[in-house]
């Protein structure tokens, strides 16, 4: 039996043994790490690292999920607890059966109900009650002190653990906070837990199969690896590997297939061979544009031509392969952009693959059939409330929304509404509902999505945006719950801490003002609080829906929709007032209301791309930016931003477009802005507070011209202190922050001198004024620079006799840059090499933008190097070094 067909076989044991009940003699399935991955606390990277997982070893697997990407990941037992892994960057075994157990022959059901879950989807959030609440560096007191904190920060609650005195701990990622470390804790008596529902965690209640949208684009479709890639023989990490992809490899996508584990995977051709590789791993795969084919895994086959005959693989010709057969379960489905290919469950045959014809027709519905398709559902619930989310894209002209009796029930019906097999939730009995189900045609259309109700006098709200329909029903005397509130993708209050009335979301103004570093002025006579936002100030009152404003000599009031109010002794306003205030848009679904920054006006000079010309971009806020070259364009991402106001792409001028993608729960919006000119003749600068000006001008001359850098010359800022941290000071009294300034001056001066552009974050040694570790952050991802390196000295207490070079970086795309530099300042300054390694310090961690690392020259604590650092002839080495290793990175 061909690897292929065991692939499929397993698959459809597993498909089967979920259905009719666990078959005793299972083997657990597991994973095995090929090279080396990061094991996180949830399915996704936005989750923290928990541990590092090394070449060979093996975990076994309890369960698997899906970010906010649709890509997998698996939930595996690490210890006594649990983390996830990325399912491209490991090897999966399935779980088999012993021939003890009793064999599982029968057919799938047509009509199969998904298994559902009993847990909700949460996240924990410690909310910080007193002012000078210690963040330690371990579970106990005698642990170092990393930092005191506000009353009400709230930082996410990663694990639980207890001191020596038997008192719980918790680990809290603190990577909001300006400090180095990305983890603390904090005591459990000195915080206030506070629980938030998360769509999309490891522990949704439920997630339907998704309906199989494959893309179509127009062939060839050129691309490049973001990572370093394997190239398989087939669609799925079962198959045969044929290489490895580096980093930035340019292909061709030839086809898309989506496989019995519903991941999709590109056929590509690459250096003279053609193979498959895991669709997320490429530059390009999300913006393909799609179109519908009602074709899903996990259907079966329910009519066929006369004359169709199985292939061995997707996009080959063959009439000599045998009749297919109706009734046949789909384990994938590939197309090559012309044509549709299904691949079948076989137990006999290698020929188990077979192209779409006119005759072809699966559960009844033809290609193109459908006008919108529900794509999933969620369901989560409270004591008091229960919120039904139906994702459902495409035209919703003609909705439904009824409510009905004998028996108490809520049905949702559209016309042309398509899913990928009759499906139901059961087992999820709430206060208000008993259960929901999904009820199709035998042609795959949806004929009602209906939510019973588990009792008369349930309360009923609704809303539509473009991608979802919620339902959020309540107990009889019950109001609708109150949501949590993220500021730019940030915790700002959870539900506890916020209220709803007269139809709106209500947050203490303490909680806004704190994560913008703002000052309240409360005045107790006239119960108002006022506030200075730039060259504006703002008043607010209990109970008054008027906002007074002031700038300069010029006074006016603005009518809010609904007044603010004192609960608690602290006042709440309401979202829609601070989104105002603030140049935000609020986005709200049954659980969450999301604030992110606007922009406020996009302006153009120049006439053409050959001439030189500027965009200018205005927001609120610092966004991220990152420029990538396509071809004879470049591209600007700016994330974090709403593109509410940019329907589709926009025109700005003859070599400039404008698009933007919306939030999509916890995945923040961004804007893209192409220009048709070279990624060499185009940079970003960053003048101010949320502005931005791509500025386009001649080609310049060097080895790496149009690159730009980053330079940080580590410390050299005022400390959380309130001192001046001038970092490590050698025997002889120098300070490492002069050092680090003059060796990046060095290293500015040869970069520019080869074409590269350069931003420094300081170019001072004794400004109070310096930025901190996190503006630090916001300039590099807000530059649009290819590379950022931070330029240290080492210093230990462990003795005077250590040296050496070396290197620090996080994130894996940062790897093949802290190798370069580690290789060429070793043979630069001729001083020990003590490597490379991956470490959580702020800088490194915090920018994700491009690749980061940060490099130590020297031990400024050894008397030896101390001398050496003090040299002009050492430091220009060691700025020789660093050049030439930013130039071979560029070559590459």
């Amino acid at each position: 039996m061909s690897k292929k067909m065991i692939a499929v076989f397993i698959v459809l044991v597993l498909f089967v043994g979920a259905i009719v009940g666990t078959v005793r003699g299972d083997t657990t399935a597991t994973v095995t790490i090929p090279d080396e991955a990061n094991i996180r606390s949830g399915a996704g990277t936005t989750f923290s690292v928990i541990r590092v997982g090394h070449k060979g070893e093996k975990y076994e697997v309890v369960g698997s999920s899906k970010d906010t990407s649709g890509r997998t990941w698996y939930k595996i037992r690490v210890g006594a607890s649990f983390g996830f892994v990325a399912g491209w960057l490991v090897t999966y075994v399935s779980a088999t059966t012993s021939p003890a157990g009793p064999a599982v022959s029968k057919s799938v059901p047509a009509k199969a109900e998904p298994t559902v879950s009993a847990q909700s989807s949460s996240t924990r959030y410690a909310v910080v009650v007193e002012d000078g609440t210690s963040l330690r560096s371990g579970a106990g007191t005698a642990f170092a002190r990393l930092t005191t904190m506000k009353s009400r920060t709230s930082l996410r609650i990663l694990s639980e653990s207890k001191d020596t005195s038997g008192k719980i701990w918790y680990k809290v990622d603190c990577s909001s906070l300006k400090i180095k470390q990305t983890s603390g804790y904090v005591a459990s008596w000195v915080v206030k837990v506070q629980t938030v529902q998360v769509p999309g965690s490891n522990q949704a209640t439920f997630r339907a199969s998704s309906l199989l949208a494959l893309w179509k684009p127009k062939l060839q479709f050129p691309t490049k690896t973001v990572d370093a890639s394997d190239l398989r023989s087939g669609p799925s990490v079962m198959y045969d590997r044929l290489g490895v992809l580096p980093s930035g490899t340019s292909l061709l996508i030839t086809g898309y297939s989506m496989n019995e584990q519903k991941e999709i995977w590109c056929r590509v051709t690459a250096a003279e061979k053609t193979g498959w590789v895991y669709a997320p791993l490429l530059s390009s795969w999300e913006k393909v544009p799609s179109s519908l084919v009602a074709a899903t895994v996990g259907k079966s086959l329910t009519s066929v031509g006369p004359s169709a005959r199985l292939v061995t693989s997707p996009f080959v010709a063959g009439t000599d392969g045998s009749l297919a057969a109706k009734g046949k379960l789909i384990v994938g489905v590939a197309t090559d952009g012309r044509q549709v290919f299904l691949e079948l469950s076989s137990d006999a045959s290698s020929e188990d693959w077979i192209a779409m014809s006119e005759g072809t027709v699966v559960g009844g519905t033809d290609p193109g059939g459908a006008v919108c398709s529900l794509t999933g559902i969620e369901l989560v619930s409270s004591n008091g409330w229960t919120g039904v989310t139906m994702h459902i894209d495409g035209d919703k002209s003609g909705l439904s929304i009824v409510r009905g009796h004998n028996p108490e029930r809520i049905e949702v019906s559209l016309p042309r509404l398509v899913q990928s097999a009759q499906a139901g939730i059961a087992g999820v009995p709430t206060q208000q509902v008993s259960a929901v189900k999904v009820w199709a045609s035998s042609a795959g259309f949806v004929s009602s999505i209906v939510v019973y109700l588990a009792g008369s006098g349930t309360g009923l709200k609704q809303s539509t945006s473009a991608s979802t329909v919620q339902l959020v029903m309540t107990a009889p005397g019950s109001t609708a719950p109150s949501k949590a509130v993220f500021l730019r993708g940030e915790l700002l209050s959870g539900s506890e801490e916020t209220f709803s009335a007269q139809g709106a979301t209500f947050v203490p103004l303490v909680d806004v003002a704190n994560a913008y570093g703002l000052l309240l002025s409360w005045d107790a006579a006239n119960q108002q609080t006022s506030l200075t936002l730039g060259d504006r100030q703002y008043v607010v009152k209990d109970g008054l829906r008027t906002l007074k404003i002031a700038q300069g000599n010029s006074h006016w009031s603005e009518e809010m929709a609904v007044a603010p109010r004192i609960l608690s002794g602290l006042l709440y306003v309401p979202v829609t007032t601070v989104a105002h205030v603030f140049g935000l848009e609020a986005i709200a679904d049954a659980l969450r209301v999301y604030l992110d920054p606007i922009i406020s006006s996009i302006t153009l000079t120049g006439a053409s791309a050959s001439t030189s010309g500027s965009i200018t971009i205005t927001s609120a806020c610092d966004l991220k930016v990152t420029k990538t070259a396509d071809g004879d364009y470049s591209v600007f991402q700016l994330e974090g931003v709403s593109a509410s106001t940019i329907s589709g792409k926009q025109v700005l001028s003859a070599w400039a477009t404008v698009s933007g993608k919306q939030r999509l729960n916890d995945v923040p919006p961004v804007v893209e802005l192409r220009l048709h000119a070279p990624a060499s003749t185009a940079d970003v600068q960053n003048p101010g507070t949320g502005i931005y000006v791509i500025v386009l001008s001649g080609a310049v001359k060097g080895k790496i011209e149009g690159k730009k850098v980053v330079l940080d010359p580590g410390h050299g800022c005022t400390s959380s202190t309130g001192s001046f941290d001038v970092g490590a000071v050698g025997p002889f009294g120098t300070k490492e922050s002069s050092v680090n300034l003059s060796i990046a001056l060095k290293v500015k001066a040869l970069l520019e001198a080869d074409g590269a552009s350069v931003v420094m974050t300081r170019s001072d040694d004794t400004s109070k004024d310096n930025p901190d570790l996190t503006r630090r952050a916001q300039i590099a991802n807000g530059s649009g620079a290819d590379l950022f390196l931070s330029i240290h000295q080492n210093a230990t207490d462990a003795g005077p006799s250590i040296r050496g070079i070396e290197v620090s970086y996080w994130s894996d795309q940062s790897k093949v840059f802290a190798a370069l530099v580690q290789k060429h300042l070793v043979s630069a300054l001729g001083r020990m090499d003590r490597g490379t390694q991956k470490t959580s310090l702020y800088l490194v961690s915090h920018i994700d933008t491009m690749p980061a690392v940060l490099v130590e020259c020297a031990f400024i604590s050894n008397s030896e190097e101390e001398r050496l650092l003090r040299e002009d002839s050492f430091q220009q080495k060691a700025a020789k070094g660093i050049e030439d290793a930013i130039v071979e990175y560029f070559s590459k």
